[in-house]
């Protein structure tokens, strides 16, 4: 049986708000601090059912959108068919722990898109082959043509000074370093033993 009227246990404390507004005589004060009390008072309203004759637990937890397992779990109800009138059913902590949940999931993926975004990327460390090889070709560009890309002398051309029918009639510093390249290790297999092979013959 469903109770046609139900009363809702509210508590506010009316002297101390009575204090506040004594303290601070402006009417807007006043007026800012009735109203916090008035929503105050409607969030207490919907914490707590006090039980009516002829309420059920199950009608009190579809009043509220909520589910009779739900409210025998706060309320720590042992049967769920016997409930009192007077007795306070609390609400709240029901209705409160899905958001907290949920802003929970929320701060965490938070944080981890934060952790994302702020950890540096680890350097990429050259290998040491990798340097040696550099080394090898700047020492080859350098004593070949000082770095020119248009140093010429006779036939040969370039930063590395190679062959122009190498370059097949693009002068261009990328298509140097890219014929440069396959020269090279076409012929001796990288840039290392090329400067093994200049430092020998003074040629490459």
């Amino acid at each position: 049986m469903v109770a046609k009227r139900r009363n809702f246990c509210v508590q506010v404390s009316a002297s101390q708000l009575a204090t506040i507004t004594g303290l601070f005589p402006n009417s807007a004060l006043k007026k800012d601090l009735s109203s916090q009390q008035v929503a105050f008072s409607q969030q207490l309203n919907q914490a707590q059912v006090t039980v009516k004759a002829g309420d059920t637990l199950s009608q009190i937890a579809a009043d509220h959108n909520l589910t009779t397992e739900q409210l025998v779990k706060v309320n720590h109800i042992t049967n769920p068919d016997l409930i009192y009138p007077g007795q306070v059913i609390n609400l709240s902590s029901s209705q409160a722990s899905t958001p907290v949940q949920a802003n929970q999931s929320q701060a965490s993926t938070v944080t981890t898109v934060a952790n994302a975004t702020t950890s540096p990327a680890n350097p990429t460390v050259p290998s040491l082959a990798s340097q040696a090889e550099e080394e090898a070709r700047a020492w080859i560009a350098a004593h070949e043509s000082s770095g020119s890309y248009t140093a010429k002398n006779g036939k040969y051309y370039g930063k590395y000074q190679l062959d122009l029918a190498y370059l097949k009639g693009d002068l261009s510093p990328a298509n140097q370093e890219k014929t440069a390249n396959n020269y090279v290790h076409n012929r001796y297999g990288s840039w290392v033993k090329a400067k093994e092979h200049w430092l020998s013959h003074n040629w490459y």
